[in-house]
């Protein structure tokens, strides 16, 4: 399953949590309640749950960043 793909099959409420812990830098409670949270069985794998982790922080940085004047 693609970053994209385990992004999107998450519930709302899931991503908005792992959103805000991944922008206050708390990596491992990101990843742990993406697994406890997921609804999957099994859970997404901590490979799977670093990768998303580091997909969303270029995600969440690029968002953050001001537009560049042209």
């Amino acid at each position: 399953m693609t970053n994209h793909e385990l992004w999107r099959a998450l519930p709302e409420e899931l991503r908005e949590e792992f959103d805000a812990l991944v922008g206050k830098g708390l990596n491992i409670q990101a990843i742990s309640v993406l697994r406890e949270k997921s609804g999957r069985t099994p859970p997404p794998s901590i490979h799977e749950g670093v990768a998303l982790l580091d997909h969303r922080a270029r995600v969440l940085g690029e968002r953050d960043r001001p537009a560049s004047p042209n």
